[in-house]
């Protein structure tokens, strides 16, 4: 038997068992490029999904300081301060609870000092809007009527801004 040990023939016929460096740095970038794009999504998604969150809450806030305003004869006052993204709701001057806006801004009311208070018939003091926005720049309004209280949500500002 005989064996031939020419280099010629095994460099022609020699397989690669793995990937070139190369190879797996495209891969690597093509992949981190892909999960940045997809991670960028989610929290575009999470901040609106905070945005309504925060906006239903503060609507239903709003609907229950009226109906306790009514229910106990008491006055309620909603306190909105915007430098520190938080707002406020009094009892009869007491403090019954704050809520702290944390993935939320706070951004304005038109509200006379960023209040708004609700007698003892439940009547506010007036209407307004309280405006939400996400760092990504997303707003909702919270607008409330004058006299009767309604409140709604909306994208886009009253009509007689």
């Amino acid at each position: 038997m005989k064996y031939n040990y020419s280099s010629s023939n095994s460099s022609n016929n020699r397989k690669t068992n793995g990937y070139t460096l190369i190879e797996l740095m495209v891969v690597l970038s093509v992949l981190s490029i892909l999960t940045i794009t997809s991670l960028e999504g989610l929290f575009r998604t999470k901040a609106n999904m905070d945005l309504n969150r925060a906006a239903y809450q503060l609507e239903a806030i709003l609907k229950d300081c009226q109906s306790k305003a009514m229910y106990t004869g008491s006055n309620y006052k909603i306190d909105f301060q915007i430098p520190v993204n938080r707002y406020r709701i009094y009892k009869d001057y007491e403090l019954v609870n704050t809520v702290q806006l944390d993935s939320v801004i706070l951004f304005n009311t038109n509200f006379d000092y960023h209040k708004v208070r609700f007698t003892k018939n439940g009547t506010p003091s007036m209407g307004g809007t309280v405006t939400l926005k996400t760092k990504y720049g997303k707003t909702l309004y919270v607008i409330m009527t004058p006299v009767t209280a309604r409140t709604r949500i909306s994208t886009k500002p009253p009509a007689n801004w």
